[in-house]
């Protein structure tokens, strides 16, 4: 099998300096990708590689991308410590903040409620709530991940430890890995099977499976 490059491009500031690309996401029927290139947030056609829009509103780098299930809205979180949502139409909706920078986010693939990582706490919003709800954590989150259910969201922590939250935030599981060594990326499988499989891996280079069943 061969590939074959179908577009490039590279993200410059407005002095023309280079800048890293942290994540990418697509919208749902994959008309258009979403990059978060420096402190910018940078929608592409994805057929042609042309720039539809450069969305500015972050102070700092923008980390981390999560495009909500229904197409409606997707999110940015930066190391200015705030999360922004943003429509389809690629208009800026709200804004909230964390007290520390903005790691990793994940829409519900249900509710489309949105969760919000950061350094030291996580937090929830929908767009029925008025109050996003945060709750401290005991570690710096490095990824997060639905259930395929929405009924339950996994962390992954530096000190080790995957934890399992239900839509209030109580942590209802926990799974503590040998040595402490620090979770990098975390996933649920898309299957339907009864049990969910959360594949896990760390700094450590190694990478685990997990059934998440009934006591």
């Amino acid at each position: 099998m061969r590939s074959i490059p179908k577009w490039v491009d590279k993200i410059h500031d407005r002095e023309k300096r280079a800048q890293c690309i942290f994540d990418v996401c697509f919208n749902p029927d994959g008309s258009q990708l979403i990059v978060a290139g420096g402190d910018q947030v940078l929608i592409y056609n994805t057929s042609e590689g042309n720039l539809i829009r450069t969305l500015k509103g972050h102070k700092d780098k923008v980390h981390c991308l999560s495009y909500a299930k229904n197409g409606s809205k997707f999110a940015s979180g930066s190391a200015d410590k705030t999360v922004i949502i943003w429509s389809n139409k690629l208009e800026g909706l709200l804004k909230y903040s964390h007290n520390d920078s903005v790691q990793c986010l994940a829409f519900n693939p249900l509710s489309h409620q949105l969760a919000s990582c950061t350094l030291s706490d996580f937090a929830f919003w929908s767009a029925e709530q008025k109050v996003v709800q945060k709750h401290k954590i005991y570690s710096r989150i490095n990824a997060c991940s639905w259930t395929n259910d929405g009924q339950y969201l996994a962390l992954g922590l530096m000190n080790g430890v995957i934890s399992i939250r239900n839509r209030s935030g109580e942590e209802k599981s926990k799974i503590e890995r040998p040595n402490g060594t620090s979770i990098w990326a975390l996933s649920w499988s898309p299957s339907t099977d009864e049990m969910d499989t959360l594949c896990v891996t760390d700094w450590n280079k190694m990478f685990s499976m997990y059934t998440l069943g009934e006591n």
